[in-house]
């Protein structure tokens, strides 16, 4: 028969180890795409309500939206693609530009899906070079992108 301490230890032990494999899992199974990168996007300090429009898609769980995230065109003296996250509300949480190299970056429809370690993977086509995959975490805070050159 086991001791009441101990038993308490094992349940630590195993709560904790549990933790330790989704941290493990968070930061290292997206980094194992077959994709180029990862890449992360410069912060875009401008307003980008007012760019045009290229693309979006929901980001959901459990069948709810929890934030909308889209893709606009950079008229600045920076080409290249503006993602912008808004919350349910419509408001602007953050606005990233990617890289010039890419042209345009189309989010494909309902691709974003919940990613088993945490955050959301949305797939997207950028306009030169081939598929990629963008991470949000699941606060939606930008995470990075990966793509095929």
């Amino acid at each position: 028969m086991w001791h009441k301490e101990t038993k308490k230890r094992l349940k630590y032990l195993i709560i904790g180890l549990l933790a330790a494999a989704w941290v493990a899992a968070y930061f290292v199974l997206p980094r194992m795409s077959s994709y180029d990168g990862p890449f992360d996007a410069k912060p875009f300090p401008f307003d980008a309500s007012d760019l045009p429009y290229i693309s979006k898609t929901e980001l959901k769980l459990f069948g709810f939206p929890v934030f909308t995230l889209e893709t606009r065109e950079n008229l600045g003296a920076d080409p290249g693609t503006v993602f912008v996250l808004k919350n349910r509300n419509g408001k602007i949480r953050w606005t990233r530009l990617g890289a010039p190299e890419l042209g345009h970056i189309r989010l494909e429809e309902q691709s974003a899906r919940w990613f088993l370690p945490g955050g959301w993977m949305i797939r997207m086509k950028p306009e030169y070079t081939g598929n990629g995959e963008l991470y949000v975490s699941p606060l939606g805070s930008f995470r990075f992108f990966f793509h095929r050159w």
